[in-house]
């Protein structure tokens, strides 16, 4: 073909059993064998996916470029240079979908190691096999990972992993290995005093002292605000999920049964999605989990663990009975949680979505005539309408001048408190970022690192310094321009209530239930309904 065959390549490693250095050894490969061909190279088209599984495109950016470049109406290159086919694929189905794309656009893929050539009549037969070989050395890895792992727990060795309240250390049997280093058997799990004494103290807080773990995590980020600890297990702050977690897959401080000497592993596994390539935890049925006791390891006692899990369940129990009360705080349907039904006390719900949104009782949509015969569907204009209806408000000027003036005054303050204070704030927090990065360029030159770059640096973040002290004497000299409610904008408000309500949902429906208090929909046999305000009825022929 001659020197009129120009070529990309494309390199991948996985952190799991692999070294950087592999991506500088699959190229130098790649190069090697195109020069044997006397075929050029395209510097600017190598790309490279570092510590990226080969299970799945979808999380491959740097391949997913040279795909895009590969399939336009006129790639630079004729040929994809390919250490071997594991780099591009590890399941059939994508290896030869690939293979079939690029074919289309007269692209060739040479895998270098295995002398594979895409554009060979035989190809997709041998891609096929190759591709059955891949994903059976995947399946393969992944079982014997676990078979190993699984031997470590049941000699009382710690599966891996970081675990809070705990550190590792390594035990030795007496092998070394061809340099006369000693080998680690494995590594046991011993407790960390400190850690294991905030463990103790949050599971004293929420199952002895009846905190939530909102204020547990108030405490904890005060603390280590003030002093620097406690630590969290990940991050930067404590979190509510870090102390809750979820109790059915034991995540969460206050459900890691090892604080009490359980040792469980395998109970949970993971299955990746073939299309999108995104890993879903599973829970495991019990008898495949492995289980050990390790009292050594035990920080919580158990009358503390069972006071806590006893306050969990009762959280619990009391969250399912508020939910339809607290769906109404959050939901941006503005009716939830206003209207009950007449005949079993239940909520009227969207039943039918859609253009023509229609609205029933959700005991009767839910649960069938068993629990309620109350089956119409009304639209939602109709309720509109008559909620609406019963909403007109009467101001006198003197009210409008009143709302005027208390609206007027909130804004003022809201408005300067956001859009000053704000400011002020973040430009004193860059300033310390950039007057400690001085200080390090500074600590630099004077243990005698002074290059051009330096010297460059140095006099960009003086030159930030002084742009931020500018900029923060300008903002506290500022007197910003507040817009105020004016009369007509007030009577265009008044004018357009409906859409107001609905557009602000949480603020509309309190203002319903202080106008027109409980709403009751109630059914007739005849097929008329009848909507109950607090003190007024009307009755009207159902839609």
């Amino acid at each position: 073909m001659g020197h009129s065959v120009r070529c990309a390549i494309y390199a991948r490693y996985s952190s799991s059993n692999q070294r950087e250095a592999s991506i500088e050894d699959q190229i130098r490969r790649c190069k090697q064998f195109a020069s044997s061909r006397g075929w050029e190279v395209l510097e600017e088209h190598i790309y490279v996916d570092q510590a990226i599984s080969g299970s799945s495109l979808d999380i491959r950016e740097a391949f997913k470029r040279l795909l895009r470049i590969a399939l336009s109406p006129d790639p630079p290159f004729q040929y994809i240079l390919v250490d071997d086919t594991s780099r591009v694929a590890r399941n059939t189905r994508e290896a030869l979908e690939i293979f079939h794309v690029l074919s289309f656009n007269d692209i060739g893929v040479y895998f270098v190691s295995q002398g594979i050539d895409t554009k060979t009549e035989i190809a997709e037969e041998i891609i096929t096999m190759h591709g059955l070989m891949d994903a059976l050395f995947l399946k393969e890895l992944a079982a014997k990972t676990k078979r190993g792992m699984e031997g470590q727990v049941l000699k009382q060795f710690s599966a891996g992993g970081r675990r809070y309240g705990y550190r590792s250390v390594p035990v030795y049997n007496g092998k070394v290995d061809i340099y006369g280093l000693p080998i680690a058997e494995g590594y046991k799990l011993v407790i960390e005093p400190s850690e294991a004494q905030t463990v103790l103290r949050i599971f004293k807080m929420y199952g002895e002292e009846g905190l939530s773990a909102r204020q547990i995590v108030n405490i904890l980020n005060k603390e280590l605000k003030e002093k620097g600890y406690p630590k969290p297990p990940r991050g930067k702050y404590w979190s509510v999920t870090t102390i809750l977690g979820s109790p059915s897959q034991g995540t969460g401080i206050l459900n890691n049964e090892l604080y009490r000497g359980i040792y469980r592993w395998n109970r949970t596994s993971t299955k990746r999605n073939p299309v999108t390539g995104k890993v879903k935890r599973i829970k495991n049925p019990k008898e495949e989990w492995v289980e050990t006791i390790l009292p050594h390891l035990r920080i919580v006692p158990d009358d503390l663990w069972f006071k806590v899990k006893a306050r969990q369940k009762e959280v619990a129990s009391i969250a399912r009975k508020n939910f339809a009360k607290a769906k109404s705080r959050y939901s941006s349907n503005l009716f939830t949680g206003l209207i009950q039904c007449g005949v079993c006390g239940g909520n009227i719900v969207v039943v039918q979505g859609g253009k023509k949104k229609k609205y029933g009782c959700s005991t009767y949509w839910n649960k069938g005539e068993i629990a309620c015969n109350n089956s119409l569907k009304i639209s939602k204009e109709i309720l509109w309408k008559e909620i609406y209806r019963n909403l007109q408000i009467d101001l006198t000027s003197k009210d409008k001048a009143y709302i005027l003036d208390k609206v007027n005054n909130m804004i003022r303050e809201e408005y300067k408190k956001r859009n000053q204070s704000t400011q002020i704030e973040w430009i004193k927090k860059e300033l310390a970022k950039t007057e400690k990065e001085l200080k390090n360029i500074i600590e630099a030159i004077k243990a005698g690192i002074i290059t051009e770059t330096t010297k460059e640096v140095l006099v960009q973040t003086e030159n930030r310094k002084k742009m931020l002290i500018e900029e923060l004497n300008k903002t506290i000299k500022y007197k910003p321009k507040i817009p105020i409610l004016t009369m007509q904008t007030l009577d265009n408000y008044l004018n357009n209530l409906p859409e107001l309500l609905e557009k602000y949902s949480t603020i509309g429906r309190e203002i319903i239930k202080i106008c027109v208090g409980n709403i009751t929909l109630y059914l007739f046999n005849n097929g008329q309904y009848k909507l109950e305000f607090t003190n007024k009825i009307e009755l009207k022929e159902a839609a």
